[in-house]
């Protein structure tokens, strides 16, 4: 099929507006999603009292358990909770819980001595918002515009490309003008990442557009402002307030044992504690369930060991195993390792894509670069290469802030945001734009190749020790291999040299001679 010029001049126009307008933030997405893909895998990094093995069987921890529930309810603590449980990547018990002031406080608890210490750092779970821009106001609404611009993006580009996939999928030609092989760079990327892109674009708008527009509007309209009942559609129901009587805590091991009763075959993972301290306290036990794109379930128990409520994975209705199947796909979590390593490398080709979606739009304006096209340029240089150091630099900031800071977790998070603010405030000063990129990829990439190093030496281990932590060692592995593209990226950018003196006036030192 070949497309009339005028209708492939509007298609390229709204593929190129599309990609260019959300470009920075689709490459941080990508790359923050590649990265949170293995959230849970991190802990042992990001927290190192949970690297060595804890010797405590599950009775053991549940006493363990029990008896710190007990002392919190004895001072009158917080009367919502949540507790992960021991697994192979966190043998420590985890709770959570916000003070009456509003802010969230956690801490580590040994199973096995009864050792409890205040959390380090939530690196992996606050790269897995940040992918959403969840930490953002309304950053869940940008995120499914954005998914809606990609979707955009994705169409019109297979539409412009009908019919030379066959020959366009492996036509690559570095020795070219660059705006040749930026385009082909491009179009070997899009398609092989295509089906993958589609995917997550349409996962993500469904996802955040449901959670920032769609529930609240279900919400006011459907259920005439009833929150309950919204919620029960999803299998979600709300429990009961607190009654006012004090009472003991819940007992965890009737909990658990209550949980495995109504779901047998379900992984439980999770107590979701409310109203501790209450008559009316009640503890929601999420669980896996492995059930292809319906994963998640949950059985509720009274305080008393009564049977509340139970969902099993995928919901009570269609609605909620739409949102469950949507979320499932775009996490990865209906396979195994290795379909998680494919969405990663698949999201850094995709973050590539992107950035040469931009280089080809800026390579046929060299000519005649209008204010719009320079603020693009410089935009992307500092955007994307903030996405970079701005990774690089929570990774670094979880090394070496001390321990006792207070609020640690928080000037992690300042950190990596204030980082990529300042990319990008830099790259509108820089007097060169790909002078900039440069150096942002080449220091992103040199923090990231010495941080194995650097945790080895702080936590008087061996670098690339696959006798000690399997989870450390994998993460010293990726931060390598990650920190080594970006320094790659950093050395094609230098080599892309001017070809005319004319080029000094260009903000990415694109040839004046482009061909065609």
């Amino acid at each position: 099929m070949r497309l009339k010029s005028e209708t492939y001049r509007l298609l390229w126009e709204a593929h190129a507006w599309a990609g260019a307008v959300a470009s920075v933030l689709l490459v941080g997405m990508f790359l923050l999603g590649a990265v949170s893909l293995f959230r849970h895998e991190l802990m042992p990094w990001q927290e190192p009292r949970l690297r060595a093995p804890v010797a405590a069987d599950e009775a053991r921890t549940l006493a363990t358990l029990q008896a710190w529930l007990d002392a919190h309810v004895a001072r009158g603590g917080a009367a919502h909770l949540d507790v992960d449980l021991p697994a192979p990547h966190s043998p420590w018990l985890r709770l959570e819980w916000r003070e009456q002031g509003g802010a969230r406080s956690a801490v580590w608890l040994n199973p096995g001595s009864g050792e409890h210490a205040p959390e380090r750092s939530d690196l992996g779970y606050f790269l897995f918002l940040a992918h959403f821009l969840y930490p953002l106001p309304g950053g869940m609404l940008i995120s499914g515009l954005v998914a809606i611009v990609l979707l955009l993006v994705v169409g019109t580009g297979l539409v412009i490309q009908v019919g030379r996939f066959r020959r366009e999928l492996v036509r690559f030609r570095p020795h070219e003008a660059l705006r040749t092989m930026w385009g082909d760079l491009h179009k070997v990327l899009g398609s092989i990442g295509l089906p993958f892109q589609a995917v997550m674009a349409w996962t993500a708008a469904i996802i955040c557009i449901n959670a920032a527009v769609l529930q609240p509007v279900v919400v006011r309209t459907a259920f005439d402002g009833n929150l309950e009942a919204g919620l029960a559609t999803l299998g979600y129901p709300r429990g009961g307030k607190a009654a006012g009587q004090r009472a003991e805590a819940p007992q965890v091991a009737t909990v658990l044992a209550q949980a495995r009763a109504a779901l047998p075959e379900v992984s439980h993972y999770r107590f979701s504690m409310r109203n501790v301290g209450d008559a009316s306290a009640y503890v929601d036990v999420r669980g896996h369930a492995r059930q292809g794109l319906h994963e998640f379930t949950t059985v509720r128990v009274s305080r008393q060991g009564e049977l509340l409520h139970v969902r099993d994975a995928g919901g009570p209705g269609a609605t909620a195993r739409l949102l469950e199947a949507a979320y499932v796909l775009h996490s990865g979590l209906y396979a195994g390792m290795g379909l998680r390593l494919a969405y990663a490398l698949l999201g850094i080709f995709s973050a590539l894509c992107v950035v040469t979606g931009n280089l080809v739009w800026l390579e046929r304006r060299a000519r005649s670069m209008r204010r719009v096209d320079v603020l693009l340029a410089r935009v992307t240089a500092g955007g994307c290469g903030g996405a970079a150091l701005s990774l690089a630099a929570i990774f670094l900031a979880n090394q070496l802030l001390p321990d006792a800071l207070p609020r640690r977790v928080q000037w992690e998070h300042g950190i990596f945001f204030g980082s990529w603010c300042a990319c990008v405030l830099g790259a509108l000063v820089y007097p060169r734009a790909r002078g900039w990129a440069q150096q942002l990829l080449a220091v992103s990439g040199g923090i990231l190749v010495l941080l194995p190093w650097l945790d080895a030496w702080l936590n008087a281990r061996h670098v690339f020790d696959p006798a000690g932590s399997p989870y450390v060692f994998c993460a010293d592995v990726a931060l390598a291999v990650l920190g080594a593209l970006f320094l790659v990226s950093a050395w094609a950018i230098g080599r892309i040299a001017p070809r005319d003196p004319r080029d000094a006036r260009l903000p990415l030192s694109i040839p004046a001679h482009e061909g065609r």
